[in-house]
């Protein structure tokens, strides 16, 4: 949901403003265009400066079947051991935010493969949503693979767990989900309860997920995914998340296979925690060849 130049408290009751009056004319298009507004990231990028270490990597464009560019880097180990990592950012981020990622892997001998999301970073579109990213990974897998571990954050984490679920040789791969969703139903929520919906603009957003997805909402959850998922995933969570709430989390967690490893931490909420150097070491640790 991007802001357009606006203070956000000044948008925010703009669009407010706007939905209700669209939602006493025309419920369902408020709905198609509450949708759309949800899947637009916001404007985050604002052309940063690339760090020291991607102008060591080879730069990658991949064109997707959807008509748009993706744009990537790619990193080669001096001690390759013939498997690749690909690292999904979340919603509004980009592929610089994982520098610290990148020289560990190496270290592992892995090929490591960063992509800025499809409207994110320096790739081309407009929207993203689950679909949308998942679709944008497949092809990376299908042209720049195969890929053989993945990490995740956030939306990338989520959209990883759908990918999981249908992935072939799933015991040949290791999933790293960190803050996804468990709950798309919250995110939902909350997006509904922040722009003060209506019943009917909420149920006309849902009925778009279903008509362009196929699916009910309840199918985009990271926890429905994995549930009967065999191979290796580390799922990483902060107790203060405020976007993906870990009280999501606890029911799954306590059911959970064995396949599955929970690493909970406290106090890092929803974007310090894939930053923090005793998660990155864990992390690499769970990779480790």
């Amino acid at each position: 949901m991007a802001k357009n130049g606006f203070s956000e408290r000044m948008y925010l009751r703009y669009l407010r403003t706007k939905f209700k009056t669209l939602g006493m004319v025309s419920p369902p298009i408020a709905g198609k265009i509450a949708f759309d507004l949800f899947c637009t990231p916001y404007p985050k990028y604002k052309k940063r400066k690339a760090p020291a270490l991607f102008h060591q990597a080879q730069r990658k464009s991949l064109s997707l079947k959807e008509g748009i560019v993706i744009k990537g880097f790619e990193w080669k180990s001096p001690k390759e051991n013939g498997k690749t990592v690909l690292i999904a950012h979340g919603y509004a981020s980009f592929g610089y935010k994982f520098e610290q990622y990148v020289s560990p892997l190496l270290k592992l001998g892995y090929r490591v493969l960063i992509f800025d999301a499809p409207a994110h970073g320096q790739s081309e579109g407009k929207h993203i949503n689950i679909p949308i990213y998942k679709s944008a990974i497949e092809q990376i897998h299908q042209q720049l693979g195969p890929i053989d571990h993945f990490i995740g954050h956030s939306l990338g984490g989520i959209t990883l767990a759908l990918i999981a679920e249908t992935i072939e040789n799933p015991m040949d791969h290791r999933f790293v989900l960190i803050a996804p969703a468990t709950k798309t139903t919250t995110s939902f929520e909350n997006y509904f309860n922040m722009m003060h919906f209506s019943e009917d603009i909420r149920n006309a957003f849902l009925d778009i997920v279903k008509q362009r997805s196929s699916q009910p909402i309840s199918y985009f959850e990271a926890d429905r995914a994995i549930q009967n998922y065999p191979g290796p995933i580390l799922w990483v969570h902060d107790e203060n998340d405020s976007v993906c709430p870990y009280t999501d989390l606890k029911d799954f967690q306590k059911k959970a296979g064995n396949s599955i490893k929970f690493l909970i931490t406290n106090g890092l909420g929803h974007n310090k925690v894939y930053k923090n150097q005793a998660v990155i070491d864990q992390i690499m640790q769970f990779l480790a060849p």
